[in-house]
């Protein structure tokens, strides 16, 4: 945050509400992220134990674990040599690690203000040495980490921390593999993947007969779904009850996809830049029916010549999308779709004013 001297008092609080807000959203996008897996509180897997046990073998300690960072809590889905099977967040090294894209060490806890009077240090797992590497998932949420930890001081190599890197990777691409079905689990809209496969065919049909489609893409508003002191649980009540809602109301050849996070995708084949209007007023009136409190940000792009692969169209509208979220909060709330649309793009924020708690 950028702060100057003759920022008057409201300016600099209006910063700061600004800030915080970001960070709210930064932290329920990853919580979000997370949910996406259905992985908390879930039985052992064998696919991830051989994990951690490598990860124990390269950093030459007793223990290890998979970490998973809740809203209040750490989690261990996977662990070898101790037997808790969490800890609250705010005492939990895994909590740092997640806050850096690099590893997080700490080669003796005694020595560090932060951890040695922690009862994860003064008591059992009694830790006094750790590293951990952030569990990233595709789209850039840190969701967890895969660690070890010793009860005496140590110093790791830069050759086992390079391991533990690729451990990690590997961590994700399993949980990324319990993804590769269809249909989401929470919304029962399509998977990304899933989602791709009717993109391609919609590009295909256009390039074969020239018939056209349109994709929408829309984010709803983590900040006004989610309140501060509540678990992501009811808003993911929520999520689920409006795309469930959406693929109801949709025409049998058209296709909803979870590309991530809160954020969907509809596809609508045969559709062209007027029908997709109309949709994208579908989808706000969905929502505000489910809450009227909800904000969504929406973008729609009409295939085109120039857009020759799934990859390049999903882009193009995630682009227009991120732009119109920055126009929202950049103080043009309450303009409409018909004052804001043009050729092949559109946007729609509701008249709702957004506010920082």
């Amino acid at each position: 945050m950028t702060v100057s001297l003759f920022d008057t008092e409201q300016q600099l609080g209006d910063k700061m509400g600004l800030e915080n807000r970001f960070a709210f959203e930064a932290e329920a996008a990853r919580q979000f992220a997370l949910e996406r897996y259905d992985i908390l509180d879930s039985a052992d897997e064998y696919c991830l134990d051989p994990i951690t046990k490598a990860a124990r073998m390269a950093l030459d300690v007793p223990s290890a674990a998979i970490s998973l960072i809740d809203g209040n809590r750490q989690w261990f889905k996977s662990k070898i040599s101790f037997n808790i099977s969490g800890a609250p967040r705010d005492i939990a090294f895994c909590d740092h690690t997640i806050r850096q894209d690099g590893p997080f060490i700490v080669e003796n806890a005694l020595h560090d203000v932060r951890f040695r009077n922690s009862p994860l240090v003064t008591g059992p797992p009694f830790v006094m040495s750790y590293i951990g590497m952030p569990l990233t998932t595709p789209d850039g949420h840190r969701i967890g980490a895969l660690c070890g930890m010793d009860t005496v001081p140590k110093k790791f190599a830069a050759s086992k921390i390079a391991v533990l890197g690729e451990l990690a990777e590997l961590v994700i691409h399993e949980l990324e593999l319990r993804q590769q079905g269809d249909k989401d689990r929470l919304t029962g809209a399509l998977t990304r993947s899933g989602f791709s496969v009717e993109v391609r065919k919609a590009i295909s049909l256009h390039d074969r007969q020239r018939i056209i489609s349109t994709l929408i893409l829309f984010d709803i508003d983590l900040y006004t779904m989610v309140d501060r002191r509540s678990r992501c649980s009811s808003g993911n009540l929520l999520l689920a009850s409006i795309i469930k809602s959406l693929i109801r109301r949709l025409r049998p050849s058209d296709c909803v996809g979870r590309i991530g996070g809160t954020q969907f995708a509809v596809l609508l084949t045969g559709s062209n830049r007027l029908q997709a209007l109309a949709g994208t007023e579908e989808v706000l009136t969905m929502v505000k029916q489910a809450n009227a409190d909800v904000i969504v940000d929406i973008s729609f792009s009409e295939i085109s010549p120039d857009v020759g692969i799934c990859d390049d169209w999903l882009q193009q509208a995630n682009i227009e999308l991120l732009a119109i979220k920055k126009m929202g909060r950049g103080g043009k709330d309450g303009m409409t779709l018909q004052q804001l649309h043009g050729p092949g793009r559109g946007r729609m924020i509701e008249p709702t004013e957004r506010k920082v708690a």
